[in-house]
């Protein structure tokens, strides 16, 4: 845990349930193509990613033994076998030769959950060394809300929450048959938005992304030869075009002499956006995206990993130190339970100092996860009103954001509302039975902290 701590690189999971897109989403994050994709035995294992000089990967053993090198495949990245059995691996490191994968954050994609019945242990012991979590959910709803739930009863500890998970919703191109770009947008938004209130206390937010097409854009796989097949497409004839990209069987059949766009070709940029992606670059072109890299900035924007990761900055890295010092103080909290007769009294001092530790304001703010763990299983019943403020106050950047006030507010504002936040749920903690009553405690320190620090 010290080694871990003397880096200064938050771990962020992607998780998920099997064919949720999650190799898809890591490549698109790291902005190259080092995770499997396909149903190979290596999505079987978790992998790091590591920035270095060369590519390689180091294969861990659950033995201890000493990692071993194996070849990376070609062009970087986990090979598409391994010569060991993956039930010895603990996880393999992959490193890469590019400066900017590890920059802000260390990356690790996990095996799908329920992707094989005996996984669903190993997936969720490689989430628990991770210090926040990206959930991808390829359809949102009750059932994501469901297994984040499991996650978090196997995780009991962990501090799994809004404060340090945010959930990505994979295949916005399958939320709607309209044709309209930006209709598809706003329903994308609706959904998420949807996904998110039915996940309050979950997850921070869910964010809509183009998986394919951002993986497309983010890891340069966009040729100059396939920039002037879209050009073609964007200098087609509209009621042609949009016959063609009616579905994927529309798009190859249509004619060459119609459209001049070999088979071959269309194949290729079916494989690489997806009709959805294809629509996508052509009203980037029709806008003035003419070259290579313009083109691929603007899909970029489009697929929404930008968002993406402007929310992973904002949400997760700002406040990496604490999220990974309460990983720390989790595992310590585990150890001193697991404590024998013989080590009760050493136990004991490591309990004191962890609580005192969990007193410094920045430690308050994680322990929230706590109540919003019990209030998602139940134990902490509260109205829509209060379960929305606690929501806001993990999830919130900024203190206005926190007590949902404009960015503008002035300090006089914020004082006002967050006192009265204060005695409302201390009006709240009174009517709670006692169990649920701690977990408001918790929530009223944080908004009285929250008000002293502004005086």
């Amino acid at each position: 845990m010290a080694e871990r701590l003397a880096g200064d690189t938050l771990v962020v999971a992607v998780g998920g349930r099997l064919n949720a897109g999650k190799s898809t989403l890591v490549n698109a994050l790291l902005g190259q193509r080092l995770a499997p994709t396909g149903g190979t035995e290596t999505t079987l294992v978790s992998a790091w990613f590591r920035s270095y000089h060369m590519n390689r990967v180091w294969v861990h053993f659950n033995d201890g033994r000493s990692p071993a090198s194996i070849p990376s495949r070609v062009g970087g990245g986990v090979p598409q076998s391994l010569q060991y059995d993956h039930s010895e691996v603990s996880h393999l490191v992959v490193e890469a030769a590019n400066k900017s994968i590890d920059r802000a954050f260390a990356l690790m994609d996990t095996p799908g959950r329920d992707a094989v019945s005996a996984l669903d242990d190993y997936s969720m012991a490689s989430i628990r060394k991770a210090d926040a979590l990206i959930l991808a959910m390829p359809q949102p709803g009750e059932g994501d809300a469901a297994a984040l739930r499991e996650f978090q009863e196997t995780m009991r500890g962990s501090r799994l929450s809004a404060a340090n998970v945010l959930g990505v919703l994979t295949r916005i191109d399958q939320i709607s048959e309209d044709t309209d770009l930006e209709e598809v947008r706003r329903e994308a938004d609706k959904v998420a938005g949807r996904s998110a209130d039915r996940m309050t206390g979950l997850v921070a937010e869910v964010i809509p992304v183009a998986t394919k097409l951002a993986e497309t854009a983010r890891c340069e796989r966009l040729t100059e030869q396939h920039l002037y097949a879209l050009g073609i497409l964007a200098a087609a004839d509209r009621d042609t075009l949009e016959d063609m990209l009616f579905d994927h069987e529309d798009f190859l059949s249509v004619a060459p002499d119609t459209v001049p766009v070999d088979p071959g070709m269309r194949k290729e940029l079916l494989d690489l956006l997806a009709i959805y992606g294809i629509r996508q670059a052509v009203d980037a072109i029709d806008g003035g995206a003419r070259d290579l890299s313009a083109l691929r900035d603007a899909l970029c924007e489009r697929s929404g990993i930008n968002r993406l990761l402007e929310r992973v900055q904002q949400r997760l890295v700002t406040g990496a130190d604490a999220l990974r010092a309460d990983a720390a103080m989790a595992a310590l909290r585990t150890a001193a339970e697991l404590a024998g007769a013989a080590e009760q009294e050493v136990a004991g001092r490591l309990r004191g100092l962890l609580r005192e530790l969990g007193r410094h304001p920045a430690m308050r703010r994680v322990e929230l996860a706590e109540a919003a763990q019990a209030q998602a299983a139940g134990m902490l019943p509260l109205p829509d009103q209060n379960s929305g403020q606690l929501h806001m106050l993990m999830a919130g950047v900024t203190d206005a954001q926190r007590v949902g006030l404009p960015e503008d507010a002035s300090p006089e504002e914020l004082r006002r509302r967050i006192g009265e936040l204060v005695d409302e749920w201390k009006m709240l903690e009174a009517s709670l039975p006692r169990r649920a009553r701690l977990h408001a405690t918790v929530v009223r320190e944080m908004f009285e902290a929250l008000y002293f620090s502004l005086l």
